[in-house]
């Protein structure tokens, strides 16, 4: 048999584990491209504990007009103690100064618990006669109005609703 200088060369493909290695790199780098819903949830769970104010929100409009102020804190405004306005996400509504402030907790997102978002009246200036708006968190009054009421919110602006930013 004569040999010749050239070797037949053994063509191999990838083995089994080297695609599953592969395979699972490529799955955790688009696990980190996906987008995170939990800014969506806190969004949704903020927006829920603000409902559980609107419809005291008439009464202090209301008794704002009534009485051409705001009323100092809940007993003013008749309305229940903070510690018995509680909802999934609120472990206490306070009203102070015409202001509306929800200490959010309970079944809220753990990186908003014991936060607290404000929610003002707005008021025309230099007319008491005028309707009562709101405003809620970061949220500016708008030109000619001014808010009333000390703004607590601490909650990061991303988990906010947009129209609380």
């Amino acid at each position: 048999m004569i040999k010749s200088g050239y070797s037949m060369k053994k063509i191999t493909g990838f083995t089994l584990m080297e695609m599953m290695v592969v395979l699972a790199i490529i799955c955790i780098l688009a696990a980190f491209a996906l987008p995170i819903p939990q800014d969506n949830v806190s969004r949704k769970q903020i927006a829920e504990s603000i409902e559980l104010i609107e419809n005291y929100k008439k009464n202090i409009a209301l008794y704002h007009q009534t009485n051409l102020k705001f009323p100092v804190d809940n007993a003013e405004a008749s309305m229940p103690k903070p510690s018995q306005l509680i909802g999934n996400f609120v472990t206490r509504i306070e009203l102070k100064g015409g202001a509306f402030h929800l200490y959010l907790g309970n079944k809220i997102h753990s990186s908003l618990k014991d936060k607290i978002i404000s929610i003002r009246p707005i008021i025309v200036k230099g007319s008491p006669a005028s309707p009562v708006s709101w405003i809620c968190g970061y949220s500016a009054a708008p030109e000619g109005m001014m808010a009333v009421g000390d703004n607590l919110t601490n909650v990061d602006r991303k988990h906010l609703p947009l129209g609380c930013r």
